[in-house]
């Protein structure tokens, strides 16, 4: 882990990554892993030189997801990247390097898919728009939700999703999964007693409140206005 960890780092603080594309993630093969473009990266250098053998499915994906990381990368230059993970991994307190990090957050995607969203969240936060706490929890959401309804929710207007005084008892198969991993919030307006002033009415008490709202939550948004679907 630790080798891993120091080639990550290593690649994402001082490597030029503008040769690296999504091309190279859907065709790369053994002759560009050691004579070619990747073979210039610690962390692809380091995964084939830790496996001895052939590469085996489980680190030819896990590499797909690197190429596909990286690539999204490209565009912040090196400096920049450096610079912030060094705020983060000298910070007082810290037990888990970033790059010790990426590794186990980017192990857990379950295709190269996931690990372009969590680069684009990455790349957020490498420009200062979100904190780290907040890149590691939409992370967390982004390994954890379906692409399909994550990708919907990304899609559609906030106002698709946001309900206040609803009268539904609770959400729609759309939501809930939506709700279930922090994306969307639910709850129900609080209920209040107030005297009738209608002396006609047939009821002493007007009671209201209770109807069921779903909202947006913050870190729902950032990934909203963050994360880019391909079109």
């Amino acid at each position: 882990m630790k080798k891993i960890d120091k080639a990550l780092i290593e690649t994402v603080k001082d490597s030029d990554l503008q040769n690296v594309s999504t091309s190279l993630a859907e065709t790369f093969t053994d002759s560009l892993l050691t004579d070619g473009i990747l073979k210039e990266l610690p962390i692809i250098k380091t995964v084939v030189g830790l496996t001895k053998t052939t590469l085996g499915i489980r680190n030819r994906l896990f590499i797909k997801k690197l190429i596909t990381f990286l690539t999204e990368l490209k565009d912040i230059k090196p400096k920049k990247r450096a610079k912030i993970i060094s705020d983060i991994d000298t910070k007082k307190g810290k037990k888990i390097r970033v790059g010790e990090k990426l590794i186990y957050i980017l192990d857990k995607c379950d295709d190269h898919f996931d690990a372009k969203y969590v680069a684009q969240f990455f790349c957020a936060f490498l420009e200062e728009k979100i904190t780290y706490p907040e890149f590691l929890r939409g992370a967390s959401i982004i390994q954890n939700v379906f692409r399909e309804d994550l990708e919907y929710f990304l899609e559609s207007k906030i106002e698709t999703f946001e309900q206040e005084n609803s009268t539904e008892e609770s959400p729609s198969e759309d939501e809930f999964p939506l709700i279930n991993v922090g994306i969307l919030g639910f709850g129900y307006n609080p209920v209040s007693v107030d005297d009738q002033d209608d002396w006609k009415a047939s009821g002493k008490y007007v009671v209201s409140g209770g109807e069921a709202v779903i909202w947006v939550t913050t870190i729902g948004k950032k990934l909203k206005e963050y994360l880019k679907t391909e079109k």
